[in-house]
């Protein structure tokens, strides 16, 4: 999927001929727009995933979205919508993509700082705030086979979707998402370790249409659990024998939002958003040695955002979305092990950004976005070692994020096929390394292949 300009060059040679399409949405358009909350102001068939009522607006269309150029393939999601009447769409979608751990850290000492990954999407199919069924496997006696590595570490996510309007102004969306990863292995000294989780994912939206308004509201829940269960042969005695520190982890998640759109001025628009996320995660190592603590860990944090945007179309063909808004997020991390409380607290105060979406031909469209969030983070840690001695490091930082992206529009028939590539700013400071000679990663990112009929 790496993309160089000569390829651009050609695709764009194909369909320069072409007589224009609707625009279309994909992740990797809204990844080229600056990403994060613009997922949730700017129309798009990424919305539905936040708000399933939303799907109503997104029937007949399959897509392969969000593929990320340098990962194996399959990654990313695939999805195909159907139309079962007019005001009815039913919606199939999956995913190959990778989890986070958090947890184990407490029982392995790593406690770590803020981690963001916890908390920006909210669901299993743009990544979950339950934390995912991925974990670091215990450390077993060499000699019966044990090994250190990451249980779950890829998962298969599947889903179904569907939404339907009642009446003349509701509209109301319900999913259901699988997510689970198996890992069985059998190593040469005879042992067997059998790993892998499962995670439940189930959201509900509501959708309310007014005159020059309309609210979104979306609630959702996950669960689930992770095993790490081994078996060993004795090659001494060659007697089967059960290995120490098997690890037992549960998940949940919680998650409630809202976003409120207000007609402003000719097609421009105020959408005001927010949401609260809330997950934890807990790990038990098992059959310890007889009269040894049971190391356990926890993790707990949340998360909450509150902010407005502007969806703005001063000229025809051209959207630019300014926006602000403040978060709050906490996560608390705590074992038996070397680290006893690893607490981290991050608010943004406040974070902004803009993104543009210039449809410069009828087949081409030039997308970008910058963000900045001005943030205040403490770290604390109370250390086992350390005689219950707590830490604690107070300071700010600003973050700050460019994208840019690509999208091409090809009729078909009364059909559109649409390609949405992220590209990597890198290349409008460096260029082409093999030109410029600068140190710059590929073209790419991710991109998108979407049909509509």
């Amino acid at each position: 999927m790496k993309l160089c300009p000569s390829a651009l060059a050609l695709g764009a040679l194909v369909v320069a001929t072409l007589h224009a399409a609707p625009a279309t949405a994909t992740q990797s358009r809204i990844n080229a727009m600056g990403g994060g909350v613009k997922r949730w102001t700017i129309e798009d068939s990424i919305n539905i995933f936040d708000f399933p009522s939303l799907l109503v607006r997104h029937g007949n269309e399959t897509y392969i979205d969000n593929l990320s150029v340098g990962d194996g393939f399959p990654n990313g999601r695939f999805g195909f919508h159907y139309n079962l009447g007019d005001d009815t769409v039913l919606a199939i979608f999956g995913g190959h993509v990778s989890s986070a751990s958090r947890a184990p850290t407490a029982l392995t000492g790593a406690g770590t700082a803020f981690d963001t990954g916890f908390f920006p999407a909210g669901n299993l199919i743009t990544g979950s705030q339950s934390l995912g069924v991925g974990y670091e496997a215990s450390q077993a006696p060499e000699a019966d086979g044990g090994s250190l590595g990451n249980i779950g570490a890829v998962e298969l996510r599947y889903g179904l979707m569907f939404a339907t309007v009642i009446g003349t102004s509701t509209r109301l969306g319900v999913a259901f998402t699988f997510a689970a990863d198996n890992d069985d292995v059998e190593q040469p000294t005879g042992s067997k370790i059998d790993r892998g989780g499962m995670l439940f994912d189930i959201g509900l939206g509501l959708g309310l249409d007014f005159t020059g308004s309309e609210l979104e509201l979306t609630a959702g829940v996950a669960f689930g659990f992770a095993d790490d269960l081994r078996d060993a042969t004795n090659l001494a005695t060659n007697q089967n024998i059960e290995l120490l520190d098997h690890t037992s982890t549960s998940d949940f998640g919680l998650r409630v939002g809202a976003r409120w759109t207000f007609d402003f001025f000719n097609q421009s628009k105020i959408v005001t958003y927010t949401q609260l996320l809330f997950g934890s995660q807990s790990t038990t190592k098992l059959n310890v040695v007889p009269g040894s603590p049971v190391p356990t860990g926890s993790y707990s944090g949340i998360h909450w955002v509150l902010g407005a945007d502007l969806r703005l179309e001063p000229f025809e063909h051209v959207i630019v979305s300014p926006g602000l808004g403040i978060r709050f997020a906490q996560q608390t991390l705590e074992g038996t092990s070397q680290i006893n409380r690893d607490a981290d607290l991050m608010m943004s105060l406040p974070f902004y950004g803009v993104a543009v979406d210039l449809r410069v031909a009828d087949w081409l469209a030039v997308r970008f976005g910058a963000s900045q969030s001005v943030d205040i983070i403490r770290d604390s840690d109370t250390n086992v070692s350390g005689v219950g001695v707590t830490n604690q490091r107070d300071y700010s930082d600003v973050n700050t994020r460019f994208a840019m992206g690509l999208g091409f529009q090809i009729p078909v028939a009364e059909s559109t096929l649409s390609i949405d590539l992220d590209v990597n700013p890198d290349w409008l400071v460096n260029g082409p390394d093999f030109v410029t000679g600068a140190a710059t990663s590929g073209f790419g990112l991710n991109g998108a292949l979407r049909y509509a009929w």
